[in-house]
């Protein structure tokens, strides 16, 4: 497991001009590539994400002085409570105000974590990290659990409303918040959980979500 941190590289010997951005994210091509962020996109809207940054900026560098502590400690619960040593490789990167993070279920798993749109998340970080790990988890299990090719593509398929339902549900069962409540399908997603946790205990739930088909449980269950 590493951690790589390029905000401390960018406020150290980056600037927050067009020119300096763009040099940043051509340093970093490969692991924002990897992270599937369009480079296109990312040169296309510097001046827009400068903007952003210039507002963000102090926000931005307190959340980059918790963020490898929140990591250990969220890593750690899953550790506790479900007995699961979570080691991917972690990348702290600035994107584009897209999305707050990505996950590649590789050999050795990825996470890049961006940190302009965790901003976004300051009230709620610690959950928001947690949303995060809780899907690593489930797709580390589904990877475990999967027998042929077909299988291990379906990890990296959209999301599902099953997998968010029960990434609700591991998230409350450590006394932590589902922090996309604002999302158009959040009603869903309540509804489902609240009506899985009445007929499953977690690890129950769990072993439902890895083993049997996702759309034959949501015929069954929603």
């Amino acid at each position: 497991m590493i951690i790589s941190n390029t905000i401390n590289d960018f406020f150290n010997n980056f600037h927050l001009n067009e020119l300096s951005l763009k040099t940043y994210y051509e340093k970093y091509r490969s692991e924002l590539q990897h992270a599937e962020q369009d480079m296109q996109y990312l040169n296309d809207n510097l001046s827009t994400t400068l903007s952003k940054l210039e507002t963000d900026t102090a926000k931005i560098l307190k959340i980059n002085t918790k963020l490898v502590h929140i990591v250990f400690d969220v890593r750690l619960q899953f550790l506790k409570q479900y007995d699961a040593y979570l080691k991917p490789d972690i990348f702290f990167l600035i994107g584009a105000y897209k999305q707050d993070a990505m996950i590649k279920t590789e050999e050795i798993p990825h996470v890049y974590f961006f940190i302009e749109s965790l901003c976004q998340h300051y009230d709620d970080l610690y959950d928001t990290i947690a949303y995060h790990f809780t899907k690593l988890f489930l797709s580390h299990l589904m990877q475990l659990n999967a027998t042929n090719e077909s299988a291990i593509t379906y990890i990296n398929a959209d999301v599902s409303l099953l997998e968010e339902a029960v990434t609700l549900h591991i998230l409350k069962s450590l006394n932590l918040t589902y922090p996309y409540t604002t999302t158009h399908d959040f009603q869903l997603i309540q509804n489902l959980e609240t009506k899985l946790s009445e007929q499953f205990q977690t690890e129950s739930l769990i072993k439902l979500f890895i083993e049997n088909d996702h759309l034959e449980t949501l015929e069954k269950y929603s």
